[in-house]
């Protein structure tokens, strides 16, 4: 299991604005346990963005290739 550091690291090399932990004079959390729940609740988003577009690019991929495979049909 990923630290919430670890997942916070994640999320900023993904471009995504990560809240400052609750050492930060300029932290809106005040316990580390709140600011951990607000970053497993941007990696659970992260995550499943990530589950979603790679789901979208396989059924691309799969409607152009029966695209391509009865585009040869059609012309053989």
């Amino acid at each position: 299991m990923l630290s919430t550091e670890h997942k916070a690291n994640i999320l900023r090399k993904a471009g995504y604005t990560v809240p400052a932990g609750p050492g930060n004079p300029n932290s809106p959390y005040q316990t580390a346990q709140c600011w951990a729940k607000a970053i497993d609740t941007l990696y659970v988003t992260y995550a499943a963005s990530r589950a979603a577009k790679s789901l979208r690019d396989a059924e691309e991929a799969r409607m152009l290739a029966l695209l391509q495979l009865r585009s040869a049909k059609a012309w053989a």
